[in-house]
């Protein structure tokens, strides 16, 4: 049987101060200081025949096919193919806008096309460097349980559904551990996956910074060595508990919620034993009653199963509108929109008012062309008998869980943000009951508000679980 071999290597990837941030409409302001450092972080594994790169990133967001053309760069890097490199964006509401996501003024976007180009460099270079640095490894996985996530969506007296907190609604709670060591046991990398919105540092806050991730891998490097890769789980409708901060200094919330995470971690990883296992109870001496099981050195293959696939599906839309009924709502969002220009209106209303001309002209374009869909990755990888399973969309909390509940492996991550991040995902029965009405702006509950990603319309509602699906049958190949 092959042996398992392991790297792992970090790249800053602060950007550029005066950058435009993603994640927040009401932040009016670019970036005017780094918090703490933004990161990205390669771990490559391979069995001398297979490799697969893990990437984690402090990216809010990356268009589809710029991450599709990233995977491809890795995986040239590395010499693999690119169904076998995932990358996942811890989603912080504080990095850096890309030049995709909003149609900004020339200097914005040419700032932001030159820090996009930075990343994906330095996320290969990482990668690259990774790959050099294996060193013979094993790998072990636990689970923890953390409560900083609480349920978000709302619902008023009128059965309006908001954008709050609802601390007695289930969640979940688990975290999913992974500890890649050397084999004497020292850490290479702690992988730890948690679903939850990243906006403790909130629109008030002008900086860069990676959110609580990035102070719960400071804490587990700390107590663990290595280094620490956190993957963003499926938190589409989780928020961090006490919700948005909205100090101008967020940094004691933000501390607070990664200690809270990153314990977690530190007590599931040294609870995972890598090198050595308890061995067959005997006395301590003839004369003596006192039992004890010694450690024994764990002996045996390192690596039993290493492989990926991934799939790309086409998701439907809900029915566009009549041409003459789209056209009228281009004009009202332009007009809106030249009209806050005309009166110097404040910059969260500027860039709302941009935004929704931006998907008025998609909209447009959809009813003529009849281009009605999105395209959505989904990818599993399997190590041993542990599945990381992922998609490109902001998955909800039950959707991870009805992955983990279908997959045969019994240590299975889920995660979203992942290879890209197209739209939320929400399922059948969290679409309204009188259905998604294209003249209703859901700022209240930004997961049906789906112009923020300039999508024509809704996605169909049983969208949600064709990527169950697909993302279970793509686990089943790799059993």
């Amino acid at each position: 049987m092959p042996d398992l071999y392991a790297g792992a290597v970090r790249r800053v990837i602060n950007p550029p101060l005066g950058i435009r941030t993603f994640g927040f409409s009401s932040r009016e302001g670019l970036v005017q200081s780094i918090e703490s450092d933004l990161t990205a972080t390669a771990l490559v594994l391979s069995d001398g025949r297979t490799k697969v790169v893990i990437v984690a990133t402090d990216t809010g967001w990356m268009d589809l096919p710029v991450m599709n053309g990233l995977r491809e760069r890795v995986a040239e890097a590395v010499g693999t193919v690119s169904s076998h490199v995932m990358v996942n964006l811890n989603h912080t509401h504080s990095s850096p806008a890309m030049p995709e996501w909003f149609p900004d003024e020339p200097g914005q976007n040419a700032l932001q096309s030159r820090y996009q180009e930075d990343l994906c460099g330095w996320i290969t270079e990482a990668a690259r460097e990774a790959d050099e640095r294996k060193v013979a490894a094993r790998i072990g996985a636990g689970r923890g349980d953390c409560r900083i996530g609480v349920y978000r969506r709302e619902t008023d007296p009128d059965g309006e559904v908001f954008l709050g907190e609802v601390p007695g609604h289930p969640t979940d709670p688990s975290v999913g551990v992974l500890r890649v060591d050397d084999l004497e046991g020292r850490p290479i990398a702690t992988v730890f996956s948690y679903g939850c919105h990243p906006v403790t540092v909130g629109p008030r806050s002008m900086v860069a910074s990676p959110d609580f991730p990035g102070a719960a891998r400071d804490l587990v490097e700390h107590a663990m060595g290595g280094l620490s890769l956190f993957l963003q789980g499926c938190g589409g409708n989780i928020m961090p508990r006490g919700g948005l901060s909205m100090e101008a200094d967020c940094r004691d919330e933000k501390d607070r919620i990664g200690a809270t995470l990153g314990a977690e971690v530190v007590k599931t990883a040294a609870a995972i034993h890598t090198h050595r296992q308890r061995g067959e109870r005997q006395r301590m001496g003839s004369l003596s009653r006192i039992t004890v099981w010694p450690w024994e050195p764990v002996r045996g293959e390192t690596c039993t199963r290493l492989a990926a696939a991934d799939e790309s599906l086409s998701l439907g839309f809900i029915d566009l509108p009549p041409l003459d009924e789209a056209r009228a709502i281009r004009t009202e969002c332009h007009e809106a929109r030249d009209r806050v220009r005309a009166q110097g209106g404040e910059v969260w209303e500027m860039l709302v008012t941009t935004r929704f001309a931006d998907w008025s002209d998609r909209l447009v374009e959809a009813v003529e062309t009849g281009g009605a869909s999105i395209d959505v990755v989904v990818q599993a990888i399997r190590i041993n008998d542990i599945v990381l399973a992922a998609n490109s969309t902001e998955t909800f909390f039950e959707t991870g869980l009805a992955i983990k509940a279908g997959s045969p492996f019994p240590q299975t991550l889920a995660m979203g943000y992942t290879n890209g991040c197209v739209c939320y995902l929400p399922r059948a029965e969290d679409f309204p009951a009188g259905g998604w009405d294209i003249r209703k702006r859901w700022y209240g509950v930004p997961d049906l508000l789906f112009q923020a990603y300039s999508m024509p319309t809704a996605i169909h509602p049983e969208s949600e679980q064709r990527v169950v699906d697909a993302t279970l049958a793509l686990i089943e190949g790799l059993r």
